[in-house]
């Protein structure tokens, strides 16, 4: 009996035993095999150290290798908040450098306990950075960073633009340029102990890039003297803004392009929208005298007259059936005189009927042939196309047409207007106007080279018309004494160029603002080899002042001044003054 019993004690014992081991081995078979994959995944989890590579943003340089913006390197504050020993040691030894309050640390810690990251701080010069390394804390994390600077401060701001906070551009070439000047980012893929400090390589690393650099066409030296310019007649006539634009007139190549007021990119967030505008492209305006010789090349073009002949200008009264009636700026009176002194005189009556000459359909192609029914494609974003109505709508029987002729009835944009100027110094082709030169790696190879790839330029008239149209009606607007822009002589250089004074739109219904005008002047030089041409345009003089509101006398005495030291700083020789004049053709 106790023999029996002893037997079936022991059974008993074994089947337990054995169910024990099977329940074992049952788990173990669960881990090893079934949850096998889960396990693995969760250990690479928490060894595995991703360690984010930043790469540096591209510089923007002009076209002689001067810095306009860059990026530089700083760092990021960051803690893990399951890592950090004693958060009130860590925030009291921290305060003093981030220059806040233990408790406002404590705070954003908290805020973020069941995450594993919380960032305090960004944008540290490394000298703070290596004050946070020596305190040796236990889970602050320094992370490297870089931030945006324009060393120039508010020089070529609008054509620079900015960037956001994580880098992208936003306005100017850093957005349109955004993809060649943006970096590449890399990783670090290591391992980790429990107190999550690197003990290994875990995988293939991804190594960062920086980003290319961009080379523009702009020279900060013409750029510094336009916008000294450009503040100085603002100022001096209480002007609303002003803008210049400088452009080689063969190549496209803007060497200047300014606005003022202007902005520093470095607070753009912190602007007033308006102050970056970029008013040479968003805003077209009614371009007035400056728009004449277009209407003037336009009929030499077609055969409808030569500059020696004679056009009766009404001694300044002008009417008739469709297009109402038509008077000079001031109440001037000219009789017949040739189309060169309508352009030295810049008769309203003369360009108008030159245009009737024409008539719409032909005007309107030559309009086209010119650029101003259609963007310049420079390549700065936001760029508007003009106000040009389509020759359908030209349905009044000529007012349209003779008002278009010297410059109202149409609106253009100042990059529209400087490309056409342009055309008629190069000797009628028409160009695109261009910004940025090419782009260039990191290590100094060509990626881009835009000159190489510039499209052929469209013959828009012939090449004898436009050389006759400088060299003998645009100097003599400045090089005769009875010139509207006499003023702008300067000696030996052959200035050629036009001034324009026009009204400014209501905004609230038909006809113009009274007492707003905008004054212009355009303007290239030398006249035998035209290597630059500019525009300024001053918007609202405050005629109050009593010292002026034309083109002639706003605009054109900071052309002058732009055009001497430019010219000098390009290295243009000057020509004999009769030298200057028989080119001239007087």
């Amino acid at each position: 009996m106790k023999h029996s019993r002893s037997w079936w004690l022991g059974l008993i014992f074994l089947f337990l035993v054995l169910a024990g081991m099977g329940g074992v081995v049952a788990r173990c078979v669960q881990l090893q095999v079934y949850q096998c994959g889960d396990f693995r995944a969760r250990a690479a989890r928490q060894q595995l150290k991703i360690i984010p590579q930043t790469a540096r943003r591209g510089n923007i340089i002009d076209r002689e290798g001067r810095i306009l913006a860059m990026s530089l390197a700083t760092y990021d504050l960051a803690v893990d908040p399951q890592m950090v020993a004693n958060l009130d040691d860590t925030a009291s030894e921290l305060a003093a450098i981030l220059k806040k309050s233990p408790a406002e640390i404590k705070d954003a810690v908290i805020a973020r306990q069941d995450a594993r990251y919380c960032r305090l701080a960004r944008n540290f010069s490394e000298a703070q950075a290596e004050a946070i390394q020596t305190l040796n804390l236990d889970g602050v994390i320094l992370e490297s960073a870089y931030i945006r600077q324009y060393p120039m401060g508010t020089l070529a701001a609008h054509v620079l633009g900015f960037c956001a906070v994580d880098g992208t551009g936003l306005e100017g070439v850093e957005a349109g340029y955004n993809e060649p000047l943006s970096p590449q980012s890399g990783k670090w893929f290591l391992t980790s102990d429990a107190q999550r400090r690197p003990i290994g390589v875990a995988g293939k690393c991804q190594d960062a890039r920086n980003g290319n650099n961009l080379v523009l066409t702009i020279d900060t030296a013409i750029q510094h003297v336009v916008e000294e310019q450009l503040e100085a007649v603002v100022d001096k006539f209480q002007a609303k803004a002003a803008l210049g634009i400088v452009m080689e007139p063969t190549s496209g190549e803007v060497l200047a392009l300014a606005i003022y007021p202007t902005f520093n990119p470095a607070e753009a967030r912190q602007t007033n929208p308006a102050l970056r505008r970029n008013l040479a492209l968003t805003d077209p305006f009614e371009p007035g005298s400056t728009f004449k010789p277009f209407t003037v090349a336009a009929a030499m073009a077609g055969g409808y007259v030569k500059l020696s002949d004679i056009i009766d200008c009404e001694n300044g009264y002008y009417s008739g059936k469709g297009f109402g009636r038509i008077r000079e700026y001031e109440n001037h009176s000219y009789g017949r005189i040739s189309v060169t002194d309508i352009i030295v005189h810049s008769s309203n009556i003369g360009t108008a009927k030159l245009a009737q000459k024409m008539g719409k359909p032909y005007f309107y192609q030559m309009l086209q042939k010119f650029g101003f029914c259609e963007p310049t494609g420079i390549d700065l974003a936001g760029e508007c196309q003009g106000i040009v109505r389509p020759l359908e709508e030209w349905n009044d029987k000529e007012y349209t047409l003779s008002r278009a002729a010297f410059g109202q009835a149409i609106a253009v944009t100042p990059i529209q207007l400087m490309r056409g100027f342009c055309c008629l110094a190069n000797g009628g082709r028409l160009i695109h106007p261009r910004m940025v030169r090419g782009v260039i790696s990191p290590e100094g190879m060509v990626v881009k080279d835009f000159g190489l790839q510039r499209e052929d330029a469209v013959q828009a008239i012939p090449e004898n018309i436009a050389r006759m149209l400088v060299q003998e009606a645009l100097t003599a607007v400045v090089e005769r004494p009875q010139g509207t822009a006499h003023q702008v002589y300067l000696e030996g250089w052959g200035v050629f160029g036009k001034t324009g004074t026009a009204q400014v739109p209501k905004t609230d219904g038909r006809g113009y603002a009274e007492g707003k005008y905008v004054a212009s002047f355009i303007a290239g030089a030398p006249a035998w080899d035209p290597k630059v041409c500019m525009l300024v345009c001053v918007r609202e003089p405050d005629r109050s002042l009593k010292m002026g509101y034309t083109g002639g006398r706003v605009a054109a005495p900071a052309v002058k001044e732009i055009l001497r030291q430019t010219l000098a700083y390009l290295g243009i020789e000057k020509r004999e003054d009769d030298k200057g004049r028989k080119l001239a053709g007087f």
